[in-house]
């Protein structure tokens, strides 16, 4: 699926569809994250390569979803 293709699909959902789906990215990825968690608050991980790479899509994933979230309310600040 090309970047094209994403667009449009956003653009063709209301846009209080678009917000709840950043919404519900936003609290999958902070219960994947509280769920990580030791008794001493850290992140567990099993190495060091697998902890990077899943901070890393999760962060991209965050903005994304924060990004979703703004272009949701736009939508319905503007109609």
């Amino acid at each position: 699926m090309k970047m094209a293709d994403l667009i449009q699909l956003v653009q063709g959902m209301p846009p209080g569809t678009v917000f709840f789906v950043g919404l519900a990215i936003r609290l999958i990825i902070g219960m994947r994250q509280f769920n990580r968690r030791g008794v001493g608050g850290l992140q567990h991980f099993n190495n060091y390569f697998v902890g990077l790479f899943t901070l890393i899509v999760e962060w991209v994933l965050k903005w994304g979803a924060a990004a979703l979230m703004v272009w949701g309310l736009w939508g319905w600040i503007v109609k």
